[in-house]
């Protein structure tokens, strides 16, 4: 297939990449020159322009773009994608990306690799991003079913499983395992950096291993996506850390109140539904 790629940063760059590898053709479009140059120089497409009007030739288009452009497209992105083509995007978000895109290209598909890093740019992507990755797509009532099917044996090629949800459910989700994990991060971080207190922010900096990676791992990534996630899923986020909050408090409580024998049984019990969530 000819398929173009808006966007050729982490997932972007890194499905371009992927695709080429299964004899896809890929056209790739970006913000700049200086980007187009570090593209071409990465092979993260065949083809590689700052003008959308590259994406003539496709037949399928992902939309790798962060969330406010996906929201609010600019008109020349609009005008040069062919009606013809299958529209996708990888947003990490689903419900307002769903709502503008349906109502501008008839053959428009959600969707979200559930992959990524703490990297970002065109300097970011790489082949393996996608192994054994989970796929969301979030159809409607008004998606295409022919679409559907192309864009899922894409996916599938790609040795990616998918699952299906609604936009909303899609949003809930996401906020609970991917969204609220970078804000509880970035708290983690910040309640780590002792700054008033030299000699033990030196220490704690120094003697920092595996678990303190990779429990603040998210916190670590781009500033702009975390943004874009609390202003785009605020509700379901402002929701999951009012549960977490809660959560935190009655561990608290329990430690305060010396009552080490719930605390054990809490901790148990999440030792044990943790690997419901790891596979």
């Amino acid at each position: 297939m000819n398929i173009g790629i808006v966007g050729l940063g982490l997932i972007g760059g890194s499905i371009g990449l992927k695709l080429q590898r299964l004899n896809h053709t890929i056209y790739g479009v970006t913000n700049n020159n200086i980007n187009e140059k570090k593209a071409i120089e990465n092979k993260l497409a065949n083809f590689v322009s700052c003008d959308c009007g590259i994406l003539k030739e496709c037949s399928l288009i992902i939309l790798a773009l962060p969330i406010k452009d996906l929201i609010n497209p600019s008109n020349e992105l609009i005008n040069k994608i062919p009606k013809k083509a299958i529209v996708t995007d990888v947003g990490s978000i689903k419900e307002p990306i769903v709502k503008t895109w349906e109502k501008i290209h008839p053959l428009f598909i959600g969707s979200h690799p559930m992959a990524g890093t703490e990297k970002k740019g065109v300097d970011s992507g790489f082949e393996s991003l996608l192994d054994n990755a989970k796929w969301i797509i979030t159809p409607t009532s008004k998606t295409n079913l022919d679409a559907i099917n192309t864009l899922s044996n894409l996916i599938t090629s790609m040795k990616c499983e998918i699952f299906n949800s609604s936009p909303k459910e899609h949003d809930e989700a996401v906020s609970l395992i991917s969204h609220l994990p970078i804000f509880v991060a970035s708290s983690l971080i910040k309640t780590a950096y002792k700054e008033q207190n030299k000699s033990l922010l030196e220490l704690t900096q120094n003697i920092s291993a595996t678990g303190f990676s990779d429990t603040t791992r998210v916190g670590g990534g781009n500033p702009d996506l975390g943004l874009d996630l609390a202003a785009n899923n605020q509700e379901n986020i402002l929701n999951a850390i009012k549960e977490f909050k809660n959560n935190i408090n009655e561990i608290e409580n329990l430690i305060k109140d010396k009552n080490w024998e719930l605390l054990y049984k809490k901790l148990t019990k999440a030792k044990e539904v943790r690997s419901n969530f790891i596979n």
